[in-house]
C-alpha cells in the first residue's frame, strides 16, 4: 500500500510525535509512505534524519490551486492508494488533490473542539472524507454533538500508542542536578506547550498556594509557547522563582519524566493527553484536568486525580495529596504503567490505522464484483471538482 500523509504544522507537538511513529510503523510492515510537510518544520528535518520519505510543501490558502495541483501530481506519480490528513487546512487541500487524482482521503481528528456547522465541513467531512479517525471517544462525542450530520459509523476511535521500553530504564538523578532540586524536595513535572490550552495560569495560581502550604514543592515546566514572558512575570511577581524553573522545550522526554516525583497536566481541554500516557509509562501518578480525552486515560484515584479545570484551589489539594503520600504516588505510578501496557501500545494503534488505511484504499466488493465506495458520494464531488479546475 501507497500512503501520503499531509501535515502543515510548524511546531512540534503530539500529533507530530504520533506521525513519526505510525510512519516508521507502517514502512516496518512493508508500506510505502511519503509525508508531505512544510520545508524546515520540525516534523521535515526529523524525518529526513529518519531517512524517510519526505515532500517539503508550502502550504498556501485552503485552495491554493498550486498545492492542490502539485498534491494531485504527487499523489498519481507515487501511485498513492490513499491519503491521511489531520487538520481543517489540510482536509481542504488534500481533498481536493485527492478527488482530482481519484483516491480517498482520511482525516484524523486530533482535537476535542466542535466542529463549526459550515457549508465546507459539511461538503469536507460529510461528503470528501471516506473515514474520520477520533484519538479519544471525547473526541468523537464532541464531532456527533456538534456536527450531527455525521454519522457514528464513519468515526472511528484509535487511541494513541507508545513504546512504554523508552521509560522504563531507572532515572539518572540528572534533572535533580540540573535545576539544583534536592532528594528531601518533591519534584513536580509538567510537560506541553505554555499557552491557555494548557492551563498554566491556573498551575502557577495552584503552585502559590501549594508552596505555602509546602516549601520543599518544585515545580520544572518542560516546553515552550507565547506564555513564557508571561510565566517568568508571574514567578518574579509571586516570588516562585525558587520554586518553579522553566526547562524549555526537551528532548530528553522519557528521562525527563523518570527523574519527576509526579505529572500535572491542568489542561483546560487536550486533543489526547501524550503527556499522561508518557508519565504513566514511567510509573509517575498523574494529575490531571476532567476534559477531553484525560478521564479515557486516567483513572481517578487509581492511576491519578482527576480535578475540574480552571480551578487552581482543587489542583492544589490534589497536589498536596500526592505530595504527602509517596506511597499512594508509588502505586498509582503501577497501576498506571500496567494500563498503557494493556490500552496504549504502539503495536495496537498501528495495527487500527493501518486496518483503517487498508479497508479505505481497498473497498470491499458486492456481490458481482462491484466496489462499494467507502464514501459514496465522492465520485460525484470529484466530478465537479474536475469541471471547477
Amino acid at each position: 500500500m501507497n500512503v501520503l500523509f499531509l501535515n502543515s504544522c510548524r511546531t512540534w507537538g503530539g500529533g507530530e510525535v504520533s506521525l513519526t511513529q505510525i510512519v516508521e510503523s507502517l514502512r516496518a510492515r512493508g508500506h510505502n509512505v511519503t509525508v508531505a510537510c512544510r520545508p524546515d518544520s520540525p516534523l521535515h528535518r526529523r524525518m529526513q534524519g529518519a531517512a524517510a520519505d519526505v515532500v517539503p510543501v508550502r502550504f498556501g490558502g485552503d485552495f491554493d490551486p498550486f498545492t492542490i495541483l502539485r498534491l494531485a501530481r504527487l499523489i498519481v506519480g507515487r501511485k498513492i492508494d490513499v491519503v491521511c490528513v489531520h487538520t481543517e487546512k489540510e482536509l481542504r487541500v488534500g481533498g481536493c488533490a485527492s478527488l482530482l487524482a481519484a483516491v480517498p482521503v482520511i482525516v484524523s481528528r486530533e482535537v476535542d473542539f466542535p466542529l463549526k456547522d459550515s457549508f465546507l465541513n459539511r461538503l469536507f467531512y460529510g461528503k470528501v472524507a471516506a473515514v474520520i479517525i477520533a484519538n479519544s471517544y471525547a473526541t468523537k462525542n464532541t464531532l456527533l454533538i456538534s456536527a450531527p450530520w455525521l454519522t457514528a459509523e464513519r468515526i472511528h476511535v484509535v487511541w494513541k500508542g507508545i513504546d512504554p521500553r523508552r521509560f522504563r530504564l531507572p532515572p539518572s538523578g540528572s534533572l535533580r542536578e540540573e535545576f539544583h532540586i534536592g532528594e528531601e524536595d518533591s519534584l513536580i513535572g509538567f510537560v506541553g506547550r505554555l499557552d491557555e490550552q494548557k492551563g498554566l495560569l491556573t498551575l502557577l495560581e495552584a503552585m502559590a498556594l501549594l508552596v505555602g502550604r509546602h516549601r520543599n514543592a518544585k515545580l520544572v515546566l518542560a516546553g515552550d509557547g507565547n506564555l513564557r514572558a508571561s510565566v517568568q512575570e508571574f514567578l518574579r511577581r509571586k516570588n516562585l522563582d525558587r520554586h518553579v524553573y522553566l526547562a524549555g522545550f526537551r528532548e530528553d522526554i522519557p528521562e525527563f519524566l523518570r527523574g519527576i516525583d509526579f505529572l500535572v497536566m491542568p489542561s483546560n481541554w487536550e486533543g489526547f493527553g501524550y503527556a499522561a500516557v508518557e508519565a504513566m509509562a514511567a510509573g509517575k501518578a498523574v494529575v490531571a484536568s476532567h476534559v477531553s480525552s484525560l478521564p479515557e486515560i486516567i483513572d481517578d484515584r487509581r492511576t491519578g486525580l482527576l480535578v475540574p479545570p480552571r480551578s487552581p484551589e482543587k489542583l492544589a489539594d490534589a497536589m498536596v495529596s500526592l505530595v504527602d503520600n509517596p506511597q499512594l504516588r508509588s502505586s498509582m505510578g503501577k497501576a498506571g504503567a500496567r494500563k498503557v501496557e494493556n490500552f496504549f501500545s504502539l503495536p495496537a494503534m498501528v495495527a487500527n490505522v493501518e486496518s483503517l488505511l487498508l479497508e479505505a484504499a481497498h473497498p470491499p466488493r458486492a456481490a458481482g464484483g462491484r466496489v462499494i465506495p467507502a464514501h459514496s458520494s465522492a465520485t460525484g464531488w470529484r466530478l465537479l471538482f474536475h469541471w471547477l479546475l
